[in-house]
């Protein structure tokens, strides 16, 4: 009998338990992805809940538990496991960025120590959860065998006239196959709108979302239906006896023999031998003799209403009693209502009512989300007065200036608000009005040390910061839910002029910089009040740089306009600043993008256009830049046709400059523009495009006509070698 057993409940449910398992393993990760962000523990700990939930969801669809559906679990959890751990570490790479995250995610290089010692950690929370699941389904099957065995313990006969009513599981299984489905479809919205909003970076978004799912919980639990009494039905049963009824909590109830609840040998009645079951009901009629469920006995019952899925009853002392329909052969009240034949059918409108509540509270939520973004940040309030008279000397705190026409200016991972009338490069903003020039300078992947040291470069004497008490960093969120830090300092230098040097260092680790040197023709307040309107209407929207990640983040800039360029990321020369950094700049998209020097310099090329970039030292013009950089290449080998050499062009206000040249790689012509244009104090950005006719397509001129915007320049002579590709 036992192997019989055996091989009927394996080959039977076994199989059932693989779709289970795998929705139970995949709400876990989904579960893990939520609670990330509160660190490596909480993370590491989620691996007992994938376990958990991928052995349960196999036990609900196979009908019932065991080793063989506990078993083929296990593979599901490490799989998720590594999956969801995986999409984490994408996560924290690129925060905000799904094209960025979706890279990472795809991509095993460069994983750090961290990332495997963590997944080590998850993974033995997840097979040590698992260990004891097995171990618990070896006790039930052993507890099923002792089941099996002739009784030894002798109790009473149960009498005869007593009768004893089951719940029927397979009545009870589809009713809880679809409550159990609506919870966890819930949970797993609810764990998507807890982790979403680190993968799109629209925080207050999915925050407010998962508030409405918050709400939805309470009207879920609100609504009273019958689907919760029929599966909790499975835990009583019915005795009529003597003409009285009791209601027996199998739970509460222990076979003096095997030491289990009743409720474990009810699931498995069909399995019972007739003495094992003559038993069960002595035991029932023994606990009913002793008068320990007096508390359980419905006394004179009377039926008040009955509906397909249950009675409500009242006793001698008018209390209402609730009675699932779960019983086959059982009715209340003998005569009132008649007895129950079929299994109740499953009432869709309480999961419909649940799906219903939950997709209006989302859909509210995300709907406050949308509004909560586009509304525009107010202005940080004025302090408090100090009571307290000020000194005449104590400067007056810098207000806002705000302009009359407002403009967006879109740069990398940023959008910058000012006066739309300034004339505005790549670099810096020209106040036409006051002529005063604003320049602009983004770093990447720096810390809270860097600011303040980009704030104390500066040096000068008279220093003012943004607030009178003191020269601390002021946090605010921006519109889009990133969260950063600024400040403004202003000094009068050695010469008279005043220095304004304003920073916002947003949480992701982008460092913006901007300032402008102006003589007293114009009020300090007003540069100052400019400035502050900036660095106050700010929005970070790029990723983290980091070591990791900051190759693969070149795609076309289409917010900016292009459609071929968009910026890539290098590392800044040691020494350039007094801490380390990543810079920014343009680049052909769609080909292959190689760095050299340790990340410092790099070259791609795409449609026909090789361009290469670096960071050059120099301290005399961009000209000079040029020059030399064209003479070290001849020296290194390169053949220039002189006689096709193009004169310089030299920009200098702007301080850049152009030359394009001709010379010999292999038998092959190639046309060449270095260009070097001023970024830093002492550094130049250098690049060198050059024409490949060999891999020349229709999109080439298109790309150049891209490069020569961020460039700077105009080389009708390369443009034209892509005319035949029309």
């Amino acid at each position: 009998m036992e192997l019989e057993w055996e091989q009927s409940r394996t080959s039977t449910h076994a199989a059932l338990a693989v779709p289970g398992a795998i929705l139970g393993a995949a709400l876990g990760a989904d579960c893990l992805l939520s609670m990330s962000q509160f660190g490596d523990i909480p993370t590491v700990l989620c691996g007992a809940v994938i376990a958990l939930f991928a052995v349960r969801g196999g036990a609900l669809t196979a009908g019932r538990g065991g080793r063989s559906g506990t078993l083929l679990a296990l593979p599901w959890v490490l799989l998720f496991d590594c999956l969801s751990h995986h999409l984490c570490f994408a996560l924290e790479s690129a925060p905000g960025d799904p094209a960025g995250v979706w890279r990472v995610f795809l991509s095993l290089e460069a994983l750090p120590t961290r990332y495997w010692v963590r997944l080590a950690a998850l993974a033995a929370v997840s097979l040590a959860v698992w260990a004891v699941l097995f171990h618990r389904a070896g006790r039930e099957r052993l507890m099923l065998m002792r089941a099996l065995q002739p009784v030894r313990v002798k109790q009473d006969p149960a009498p005869a006239a007593m009768e004893l009513f089951l719940p029927e599981p397979r009545w009870i299984r589809p009713h809880l196959l679809v409550r159990k489905f609506s919870q966890g479809l819930w949970l797993a919205v609810l764990f998507l709108c807890l982790w979403l909003d680190r993968l799109t970076g629209q925080e207050a978004l999915w925050s407010r979302a998962a508030v409405g799912m918050g709400f939805s919980l309470l009207l879920i639990t609100s609504l009273q239906g019958p689907s919760g009494r029929l599966c909790a039905g499975a835990n009583w049963l019915y005795v009529r006896w003597e003409g009285r009824l009791w209601r027996v909590p199998m739970n509460r109830v222990v076979d003096p023999e095997l030491r289990v609840p009743l409720s474990r040998l009810a699931r498995v009645w069909e399995m019972l031998p007739q003495p094992r079951r003559g038993a069960f009901r002595s035991t029932v009629a023994a606990v009913i003799a002793e008068g320990k469920l007096e508390d359980c006995r419905i006394e004179k019952p009377q039926l008040i209403r009955q509906s397909p899925w249950e009675w409500v009853v009242s006793d001698s002392q008018g209390v209402q009693h609730i009675i699932p329909k779960v019983y086959p052969g059982f009715t209340p009240v003998p005569g009132d209502a008649e007895r129950v034949q079929a299994a109740p059918a499953i009432r869709w409108i309480n999961p419909a009512a649940t799906v219903l509540i939950t997709v209006v509270c989302l859909a509210a939520g995300m709907l406050m989300g949308i509004q909560e973004e586009r509304r525009p940040e107010a202005p940080p309030p004025p302090p408090a007065e100090d009571p307290a008279e000020p000194e005449e000397t104590a400067p007056a705190v810098t207000e806002a200036i705000v302009p009359e026409v407002i403009g967006d200016y879109i740069l990398n991972g940023l959008t910058l608000r000012t006066d739309d009338t300034f004339r505005a490069t790549t670099n810096e903003f020209w106040d036409q009005e006051h002529d005063v020039y604003y320049q602009i300078e983004l770093h990447f992947g720096v810390n809270e040390d860097a600011a303040r040291i980009t704030l104390e470069k500066a040096g000068g004497e008279d220093v003012r910061w943004l607030r009178p008490e003191g020269d601390g960093a002021l946090w605010r969120l921006g519109e889009n839910g990133v969260a950063y830090q600024y400040n403004l300092r202003t000094a009068r230098l050695p010469d008279g002029e005043l220095s304004h040097t304003g920073v916002a260092l947003s949480e992701r680790g982008t460092m913006l910089i901007l300032s402008c040197i102006h003589e007293e023709e114009i009020e300090e307040e007003t540069a100052r009040g400019t400035l502050l309107y900036m660095l106050e209407n700010l929005q970070f929207t790029g990723p983290a740089i980091t070591v990791e990640n900051y190759q693969e983040q070149l795609r076309p800039a289409v917010s900016l306009g292009f459609n071929y360029c968009g910026q890539a990321f290098f590392k800044a020369l040691e020494g350039m600043f007094p801490y380390s950094a990543y810079l920014d700049t343009f680049m052909p998209c769609g080909g292959e993008v190689n760095y050299y020097d340790d990340g410092i310099s790099m070259m791609t090329k795409a449609h026909g256009l090789r361009v290469s970039a670096a960071v050059v030292a120099n301290e005399g013009t961009a000209l000079d830049v040029v020059r030399e950089i064209y003479e070290d290449l001849k020296a290194a080998g390169r053949q220039y046709d002189e006689k096709n050499f193009l004169e310089d062009a030299y920009n200098e206000e702007g301080n850049n400059a152009c030359r394009v040249a001709v010379y010999y790689d292999g038998g092959r012509t190639r046309v060449t523009a270095l260009v070097a244009m001023e970024k830093w104090d002492g550094y130049y950005l250098f690049k060198e495009l050059t024409c490949l006719p060999e891999e020349m397509d229709g999109e080439y001129k298109a790309v150049f006509k891209e490069m020569e915007t961020v460039c700077g320049i105009e080389v009708s002579v390369m443009e034209d070698l892509g005319r035949q590709q029309k």
